[in-house]
């Protein structure tokens, strides 16, 4: 049979011929029959039918479907978990397989509008129509052939009105001044308007009264209220107070209110404006928190009707003031920045042209005593472990806002300590006993304190650095109290540089080692251990056995030298060991010695006391003692003195009452 698509030759080859082309779309298959003769004439013959098959290629593209028409949603709340339908979208590929498998996107509004899997556009975020009335959505339509064919369009959605929007009028307050014999019935007196953002019936406005009044009526939809009474029973002033009401059409209906005030006037008003006092004078307490009120200044019109504005015409960046008059502090004030602040307030009326009056407002800053303020919140420092005695370590300073130095305040260590100290009137920390530092650091902190008590604190962090060992260190005693020692060490380091020929540095005063004396014995402690060591002119150490040597060689000369620092029968003696000269049980040996003899003494004046106490009251009829409180109170005195350890191991004393 002919074919106009395809040709076969004698060897059975069928082909495509070259003026022909072929469409799936249209015929997707072809049946043909083929014959084939053993001889042109007379020859035998057999058919056969050959089925072709059209294989698909991806030669079109997605197509729209009729779009619908209108595209439209209302506004409101959508979110991806809840979202709103828009519609339908559908596109068809004339291809098959992957080819023709089409889905749909939007290219453009992604985060407002998305598809669904069934072709349906969905809202999935929040639509206001009042911000925006219509969207421009890109939508493509991709197959998933190779290439992948595409095609796009433009969808307009309208976004349809809900009513959610109440009327607004355009003043909370109408008001109006009428004169009396100047009125007529059927005059205009005020327009009210009010406005509505929605769309439609939404937006259309109804104007009514709350309640109904005999003198103006209210035109519901322009709003016009007039006159309706000739006003001849109004034989004073008269203030006509009404509530209007904006209604729209919307369902449900939305609505707003405003006040309508109507003066009806016998005699015409002095059109002015005037402060009720011509100066103000008003005070407020310094660091007074942002929006603080100073005060209130108030002007007069003479109209109830005539409203009043309020403006401030200096120090703007200091004060504001509001529509009532209220005058407030934008930030909080320091009296030793700025004590007196001298303010011009202007008020203005509301009538045309408006009048204006001034005022003066002076605003006097008044003291508060504030908290002393450190230049740092943290000292750092560094020292040696083995400082000279009363060696500067650092020096906090802080500053009183008040008067705006620091040469009233007080500084005190918060933590009590024998190994530093710190001059109350200038904030030095120096080192008391720097042979006793066991940490590399440590942190205690300084309080600074005003004349009237307040107080601040700031930490001090100090770093001590192993410089010199122990055994470098020596020790000697002198037969003076503690307290002379502590005032004289200069003098005895210049004169012990003399006699040894090294430099000295004293690194502590004890009235005993081991065991603190220095409050119970302050005043009759005859001996004194100072810790100390010498370096030689390059600044090396000298170990303390050559340093003992030549105290023991330069004894006399030392004793000499220093008699000149302390007096005649200066007794020194080198001690052993820069540790406890005596051993610890010596030392509490000591100490128990002398609170021994305190307490004895203590029993027998008190003993004494109360014998004399008794005797007293045996020779006067009119007077009257109960020893036992007296005995009561001289144990507590014993009690208190007694506070002392005797008893290495349980170090406690007792006192029994059948002793006294």
């Amino acid at each position: 049979m002919d074919s106009d698509t395809f040709i076969i030759n004698s060897q059975g080859v069928i082909s495509l011929r070259s003026d022909a082309s072929l469409d799936r779309e249209t015929q997707d298959n072809y049946n043909i029959q083929v014959i084939a003769v053993d001889r042109p004439v007379d020859g035998l013959s057999s058919t056969a039918q050959v089925i072709i098959t059209v294989l698909d290629v991806n030669d079109n593209n997605p197509q729209f479907l009729p779009l619908p028409e209108p595209i439209e949603i209302q506004e409101g709340v959508y979110t991806p978990s809840s979202p709103g339908e828009v519609c339908e979208i559908l596109a068809t590929d004339a291809d098959i397989g992957d080819n023709g498998r089409v889905t749909i996107t939007t290219y453009s509004h992604s985060e407002i509008f998305r598809f669904r899997e069934d072709g349906t556009l969905l809202a999935i975020k929040d639509l206001d129509r009042e911000i925006q009335d219509a969207y421009d959505v890109l939508i493509v339509a991709n197959d998933h052939g190779m290439p992948q064919g595409n095609n796009i369009t433009t969808v307009r959605v309208s976004i349809t009105d809900v009513n959610d929007n109440a009327p607004v009028f355009s003043s909370d307050t109408y008001s109006k001044s009428i004169l009396v014999k100047d009125a007529k019935v059927g005059d205009v007196l005020l327009t009210l308007s009010a406005t509505d953002k929605d769309a439609g019936s939404n937006a259309l406005i109804n104007y009514s009264f709350s309640e109904v009044s005999s003198m103006v009526t209210l035109d519901a939809e322009t709003g016009d209220i007039t006159l309706t009474s000739d006003l001849s029973g109004v034989t004073e002033d008269t203030l006509l107070t009404l509530t209007a009401i904006a209604t729209d059409h919307g369902t449900p209906p939305e609505s707003d209110e405003a006040e309508v005030l109507i003066y009806f006037r016998i005699a015409p008003f002095t059109e002015t404006v005037v402060f009720e006092s011509s100066s103000y004078k008003f005070t407020i307490k310094e660091n007074e928190p942002e929006a603080s009120i100073v005060g209130k200044v108030r002007a007069l019109t003479g109209d109830p009707l005539v409203m009043v504005s309020y403006n401030i015409k200096s120090h703007k960046d200091v004060f504001s003031v509001d529509g009532e008059g209220t005058i407030k502090a934008l930030r909080p004030l320091d009296k030793e920045e700025e004590e007196w602040y001298i303010l011009t307030v202007e008020a203005i009326d509301s009538r045309t042209p408006p009048n204006t009056a001034e005022t003066t407002v002076s605003v006097q800053v008044e003291n508060v005593n504030e908290a002393p303020v450190f230049d740092d919140e943290i000292y750092k420092a560094e020292i040696f472990s083995l400082s000279p005695y009363k060696y500067p370590i650092v020096k906090v300073q802080a500053s009183d806002p008040d008067v705006g130095e620091s040469s009233e305040l007080q500084y005190f260590l918060q933590e009590s300590t024998t190994l530093l100290d710190v001059e109350a009137n200038t904030g030095q920390i120096y080192v008391l006993d720097a042979s006793t530092f066991r940490d590399n650091s440590f942190t205690f902190h300084v309080k600074a304190t005003d004349k009237h008590g307040l107080s601040t604190t700031t930490t001090v962090q100090i770093e001590v650095k192993q410089s010199v060992h122990r055994d470098s260190v020596s020790v000697m005693s002198l037969n003076q109290p503690v307290y002379i020692v502590e005032k004289k060490i200069p003098e005895m380091e210049e004169s012990m540089e003399k006699v040894l020929g090294w430099t000295v540095k004293i690194l502590s005063v004890r009235a005993e080692d081991g065991i603190e004396m220095r409050t119970i014995l302050r005043e009759s402690a005859d001996k004194t251990y100072v810790s100390f060591i010498a370096m030689d002119s390059s600044g090396a150490v000298i170990q303390a056995t050559e340093l003992k040597e030549k105290l023991n060689t330069e004894l006399k000369a030392l004793t000499s030298e220093l008699e000149s620092v302390f007096g005649p029968g200066l007794e020194i003696k080198v001690e052993d060991s820069p540790g406890n000269p005596e051993g610890p049980n010596q030392a509490v040996t000591n100490a128990l010695i002398a609170v021994s003899v305190l307490l004895v003494i203590s029993i027998v004046t008190s003993v004494s006391t109360i014998i004399h106490l008794v005797k007293k009251t045996k020779d006067s009829d009119r007077q009257s003692l109960n020893p036992d409180i007296d005995l009561h109170k001289k144990r507590n005195s014993i009690d208190h003195l007694a506070d002392f350890n005797t008893n290495p191991e349980s170090r406690e004393v007792k006192v029994d009452d059948s002793n006294i």
